[in-house]
């Protein structure tokens, strides 16, 4: 039984760290505050630049990878970077939170409507949302949007605000340094070996300051500011037949009727009369137009993709081949149809669209990764590490890769090697999920007799 005394001992001691968790946390507010370029108010920040750009380095292979590489269309890479490039000219240094940030733009296979930027000025658009697009004014608005989400530190204030909570639910000061600062401890990350990052999910307030500044950078960069109204009305429409094509963008950028309004306003009120007509429309048209050929294609790839997700696996493989018939040799399509044919149990099936796909494009990781569960399934281990390493030198760092190295390196009985790699994905992801279970009881049980001690 523990004793008044000591009772009053544990009740002083509990004060104390909750008395400097609490200090803690206020100095962070004094000191972890930046000026929001748009709205020119304090805004918290407790992340600076240089772990914005390590978190990048982690992040953007693992969401290409996702959205199954950049294509492989130089020319339309060029004209998408040349876009950015020319709005990125425009910026003063009194509109950006972080000075200098490597800004650099690309074009992802992925078929849903979405773009995305991560804190360092990654920016990508995928293949999806530039068919849908009708002119260059259009790509402005998409890519300014991005550009000020990166200006206004947004992810940062996203990191930030889920630090403090952590630290303030948990009573001390010490979340960083507990745990780390590698993006998939602060903002997570999907279930399997090539899956995507959790995008920083922005406020409806968030939202308007990227309309405002992207509406801003492309008015000084030549073009008409009704491209952001003319975008807008796109989603707006889309979103109403199909509003399963635009559920990831909305995640992340939610829409409202109220940001339209508002753009309509601007527009008005302190854009009137600038550069009217001015849209790109034939340039946007001749970069895109191999591109937009395939158009009909990624409805049929998206369908497959709504049916992998709802485990109809014959339907998303007949989906997947319609679009194959309209875009032969498409990576994605030949993907979707080895990823359905490996979740219904068909292995050869699977490894052989996976190895077309892998000859489609050499550098695609998301093929190596259906390649080595393939070869896992199939028992073949040294098979499986090829293809493992080739996925890594794609997305390195990846916590699963290091998982399923465990597994092929025990299935070879090669187990100091297995329990390293096992102890490499625990390092990353923890122990709380069943592999992570597995790769814990692995380590201990492939210890050497005197490290059990």
């Amino acid at each position: 039984m523990i004793t008044n005394m000591a009772k009053k001992v544990v009740e002083r001691r509990e004060r104390v760290a909750l008395a400097a968790g609490t200090l803690a946390v206020v100095s962070a507010l004094v000191w972890g505050c930046v000026t929001n370029p748009i709205t020119g108010q304090s805004q918290f920040s407790i992340v600076g630049k240089s772990q914005l750009m390590s978190l990048s380095r982690e992040a953007v292979p693992s969401q290409f990878s996702a959205d199954y590489g950049v294509v492989n269309d130089p020319a339309l890479n060029a004209y998408v970077a040349q876009v950015g490039r020319k709005l990125v000219a425009t910026l003063k240094p009194t509109d950006v939170v972080y000075q200098d940030m490597p800004f650099n733009f690309h074009v992802v296979n992925a078929v849903y409507v979405n773009a995305y930027a991560f804190p360092d000025g990654t920016i990508a658009v995928t293949r999806g949302m530039m068919a849908e697009m009708e002119n260059e004014a259009q790509l402005a608005a998409v890519l300014g949007h991005e550009i000020a989400h990166v200006n206004c530190g947004h992810t940062a204030a996203v990191i930030s605000k889920s630090t403090l909570y952590d630290a303030l639910v948990s009573g001390t000061a010490g979340y960083l340094a507990s745990k780390g600062s590698s993006w998939a401890d602060l903002a997570g990350t999907a279930g399997q070996l090539g899956s995507a990052v959790v995008l920083a999910s922005y406020s409806r307030e968030q939202e308007r300051q990227a309309d405002q500044g992207g509406m801003e950078y492309m008015v000084r960069a030549g073009y008409e500011p009704q491209g952001m109204i003319d975008l807008m009305q796109l989603l707006v429409r889309l979103s109403g037949t199909n509003p399963s094509a635009l559920e990831q963008m909305f995640s992340t950028h939610p829409m409202s009727a109220e940001r339209l309004q508002a753009a309509q306003e601007r527009v008005r009120a302190q854009y009137a009369g600038f550069n009217s007509g001015v849209d790109g429309r034939a340039a946007y048209l001749a970069a895109t137009a191999e591109l937009r050929k395939s158009k009909a294609a990624f409805k049929q790839f998206e369908t497959a993709e709504q049916n992998l997700a709802r485990k109809q696996y014959a339907a998303a493989k007949s989906a997947a081949e319609q679009g194959l018939r309209l875009a032969p040799n498409d990576y994605v399509g030949l993907m979707l149809v080895a990823q359905a044919a490996q979740q219904s149990g068909n292995i050869t099936a699977a490894q052989k669209a996976a190895a077309l796909a892998a000859r489609v494009k050499p550098d695609g990781a998301r093929a190596q990764s259906v390649l080595a569960q393939c070869a896992l399934q199939q028992k073949d281990y040294t098979g499986a590490l090829a293809h493992l390493g080739a996925f890594e030198r794609q997305v390195p760092g990846e916590a699963h890769t290091a998982f399923y190295k465990g597994l092929a390196y025990e299935g070879l009985g090669r187990k100091t090697q297995a329990a390293q790699a096992y102890q490499g994905y625990l390092r990353k992801a923890g122990s709380g999920s069943a592999q992570g279970r597995y790769a814990a009881q692995r380590v201990q049980q492939f210890a050497p007799p005197a490290a059990q001690k």
